[in-house]
């Protein structure tokens, strides 16, 4: 009889081992941990991020539990996983893998609670978030697109399984006790689409409740319980609940319009755990650096660098063209698509490269503003003007052929000139030096003592050697 998948994934979580990380891995891991534990200080100066602080310290403080980031409060180990995962989520900045599922929110909150209550070390830290971000990427995958289009929200669902993993390698449970909590987690997964498909707000706390859903099934799995030892793959399993069925069946995949038709929109599950600890999906994910969806940042990349390279005003645009994978455009799912993003207004991907057209670059920390109420000073309302104009000159094309965060964008001027050009997909999967650069710049800008940003990106490049994470937490509280 094969190996469950839940099995496989319990094995190589449980044996994993700091040496076996290949430098690439983590590199990448590091770069995730700075994106995160900096956002996670402008997600604090939010009235939902503030909201979340105010609530786990009036409900479940504890004088030695773990640390509140940007507070320096102390929780329990979930409540405290739960805010950092609000904050490093609260402006929509978080990273990204396969565009709709965001690993960072849930996985690193996870990590540093349990790390810290354990006394854990840097390389312990880092083997962990290795653990559950390759795990969860994987069982992800190429159901990503199916199971948005059931109505569920995708980084929520697949999130609490890496959290219950990174937690998992924490507590250092043994294989028996892994596949428990993946059952438990998996049991515990949920999360909707309704709020994206009609702008609501609830999604600002899926990936919290993921959290902390992760980390409390861990834990039970140490009482040895038996959990389900084909909680993933079996009949009435996550996939069959979470995808429509677990045969590999895809009723929409990022390459092929529904409905299934034995085609292109199979895959084998056992393909999920080919290669572990050998071929590593985690390289691909993907930090956001702009307040945005995850498909509109290399948008604003692309318009940046064609707007640096060509210096064409806006009033002298006849139209752009941005081309997208089909789901991009279709977002949250095509399923229950949201109206407001796909036509021309604020949040719409015709917005963003308005903006980014006019302006020449979006701003990282600013949350997105009307263009009709952008600046009671003159120059301000005149590039408001050129942004609410060029944006109803945009058009945005959804193309199966095309890579998830791939586009490509022609600009047509009035004179009949076309301007062209188009990323592959990779530019945006950042190593840790290339994070550093683009995260440092936003330095001056953050209402946080600048040693102690400088410190954190210097713990963080050292946190192999690191005895335990003392040093990085402190850097993201206050004195």
């Amino acid at each position: 009889m094969p190996e469950t998948l839940a099995r496989s994934y319990a094995r190589f979580t449980a044996a994993l081992d700091y040496p076996q990380l290949p430098e690439p891995v983590v590199d990448k891991l590091k770069a995730s941990l700075l994106h995160a534990m900096t956002v996670s200080l402008i997600g604090a100066q939010t009235t939902h991020g503030q909201a979340a602080i105010a609530l786990v310290k009036d409900e479940e403080a504890k004088p030695d539990g773990a640390t509140l980031l940007a507070d320096g409060a102390r929780a329990s180990r979930a409540a405290a996983a739960f805010v950092n995962s609000k904050l490093m989520h609260a402006t929509n900045q978080t990273d990204s893998y396969r565009m709709l599922i965001h690993p960072g929110p849930c996985i690193i909150p996870a990590a540093l609670a349990t790390a810290e209550l354990s006394g854990a070390d840097g390389a312990a830290l880092l083997t962990a978030l290795a653990a559950g971000y390759e795990v969860e990427s994987r069982i992800a995958g190429d159901f990503i697109p199916a199971t948005q289009a059931r109505g569920f929200r995708c980084s929520p669902v697949y999130g609490a399984l890496g959290a219950a993993i990174t937690t998992a390698k924490l507590l250092n449970l043994n294989p028996d006790q892994t596949v428990t909590a993946l059952a438990l987690a998996c049991a515990f997964a949920g999360g909707t689409t309704e709020g994206p498909r009609t702008s609501g707000r609830e999604m600002l706390y899926h990936e919290p409740n993921a959290t902390r859903s992760g980390i409390t099934a861990a834990l039970l799995a140490r009482e040895n319980l038996r959990g389900s030892e084909t909680c993933l793959e079996g009949d009435a399993g996550f996939y069959n609940a979470f995808t429509g069925n677990n045969q590999g069946q895809l009723s929409h995949t990022f390459s092929f319009n529904p409905p299934y038709d034995g085609g292109p929109g199979t895959t084998d599950l056992s393909q999920t755990v080919q290669a572990l600890g050998q071929r590593w999906e985690l390289l691909q994910v993907t930090p956001k650096i702009y307040p945005t969806a995850g498909y509109n940042c290399p948008v604003i990349e692309l318009a940046a660098q064609m707007r640096a390279a060509r210096d064409i005003p806006p009033d002298a645009i006849e139209s752009i063209t941005v081309e997208m994978n089909w789901l991009e455009t279709t977002y949250p799912s095509p399923a229950f698509p949201n109206t407001d993003r796909t036509m021309p207004g604020v949040g719409s991907t015709h917005y963003f490269t308005a903006y980014t057209w006019v302006h020449g670059h979006y701003p990282p920390l600013r949350q997105r503003l009307d263009p009709g109420i952008d600046s009671d000073d003159p120059a301000g309302q005149e590039s408001a003007r050129q942004v609410a104009a060029l944006m109803e000159r945009v058009q945005v094309i959804g193309q199966r052929q095309r890579g998830h965060f791939a586009p490509r964008i022609t600009v047509r001027a009035h004179d009949g000139s076309d301007h062209t050009a188009e990323l592959r997909g990779d530019e945006l999967q950042w190593n840790f030096a290339t994070e550093t650069a683009r995260i440092t710049q936003l330095f001056p800008q953050i209402n946080w003592p600048p040693a102690k940003l400088n410190a954190l990106t210097t713990a963080i490049a050292n946190l192999e050697t690191a005895p335990n994470l003392t040093a990085l937490i402190n850097c993201c509280i206050p004195n």
